[in-house]
């Protein structure tokens, strides 16, 4: 009685979980967004829940075989594979190794209870090609593309038939069961390369993050000896720092920048040749007359020159008059006339 409890239980539970895992399937929400993770934790604890029931019955055994187990508990076979499913989903990077670890067992589980239930053959442990063929390998991958689509349609086409009003529907029900754990059969075994491909990656990445981890820890520094944050004080008035650059023991007791003939040619690329200014006008104006090389002030400013009465008539002869013996000057005496150079034109 109790058995049969047990295993009412774990269908109910199964079934559930199938529904749940067919709401993933069909959710609008991100698969990064917190509201789905929480469903993809939910449905990996009620499988967890399936397989804890399933392990703890013994409910399937190697000296068995498809016919010994109902529809119902054939159905149970899919757990292991459909949480392998739901773990992937888990998109937590801290947790992505132990993960895809965990994903790897259920699926390689599903596989080992197939084989062991004749479902399958015993196919052991596949070795690598060192030298595999590309077009053997996209010949292989095509053929088994096709094969998939058949079963999927096949399998479709069997849950439509549970839908109507057959009376056969217990057969239909248990091929459908069977098509259903060999379509997940063919599923799983490309999962499982994905898996493995994908936990090389991470595992590779955690490593490379346990490393920056390290050298960083190894670049903190040791408390026997540090700068002297006083060191860092300069003094106001020259300019200059208030403790040397290292102490006795040859250690620098405040930060410092190495330069060298190199650096400055480097710093030089891509500039000018000549010389740049430094300084606006208005700012050497400025520092000129805080210099005091600029003179302001001084004596009054020489007055204009009174403009010519155009009625003055005895005024404008006498410009008239200064200005012809301005230009007979300039007539006797021509430019250059008192060098006594050779430069004479």
């Amino acid at each position: 009685m109790d058995d049969t409890n047990a295993d009412v239980s774990v269908g109910l539970g199964f079934s559930r979980a199938q529904q749940q895992l067919k709401s993933l399937a069909s959710s609008p929400l991100a698969s990064t967004s917190d509201e789905y993770q929480k469903q993809v934790q939910s449905v990996a604890k009620q499988l967890q829940q399936c397989i804890t029931q399933i392990q703890q019955l013994s409910l399937f055994s190697s000296n068995e075989t498809p016919d010994d187990y109902s529809t119902s508990e054939l159905k149970l076979i899919l757990a292991t594979a459909y949480l392998g499913d739901v773990l992937q989903k888990t998109t937590s990077p801290d947790l992505r190794v132990s993960v895809l670890e965990q994903a790897l067992k259920n699926y390689q589980k599903f596989q080992t209870t197939c084989q062991d239930l004749g479902i399958i053959k015993h196919t052991g442990q596949v070795q690598k090609a060192k030298h595999v063929d590309a077009g053997q390998t996209r010949m292989h991958k095509i053929e088994r593309f096709k094969q998939q689509r058949a079963m999927e349609q096949e399998t479709k086409e069997l849950e439509e038939r549970l839908m109507g009003d057959e009376d056969d529907l217990e057969e239909v029900e248990r091929e459908f069961a069977l098509k259903l754990i060999l379509l997940k059969v063919h599923q799983v075994q490309d999962d499982i390369h994905m898996v493995e491909r994908e936990l090389e990656m991470a595992r590779q990445m955690a490593n490379m993050k346990r490393s920056r981890d390290e050298q960083q820890d190894d670049r903190v520094p040791s408390s026997e000896w540090r700068l002297d944050p006083h060191s860092y004080n300069v003094d106001l008035q020259t300019g200059q720092h208030t403790r040397p650059l290292f102490n006795e023991r040859g250690q620098p007791t405040r930060p410092f920048v190495l330069t060298n003939n190199r650096q400055m040619i480097k710093d030089q690329v891509f500039r000018p040749g000549w010389a740049l200014p430094t300084m606006s006008v208005d700012e050497y104006l400025q520092q000129e007359q805080e210099r005091g090389n600029i003179i302001s002030g001084g004596g009054k400013e020489p007055e204009p020159k009174a403009e010519i009465d155009d009625n003055d008539y005895d005024a404008l002869d006498a410009e008239v008059v200064k200005q012809r013996e301005w230009d007979d000057f300039k007539d006797n005496n021509p430019r250059g006339a008192g060098n006594m150079g050779g430069n004479r034109g």
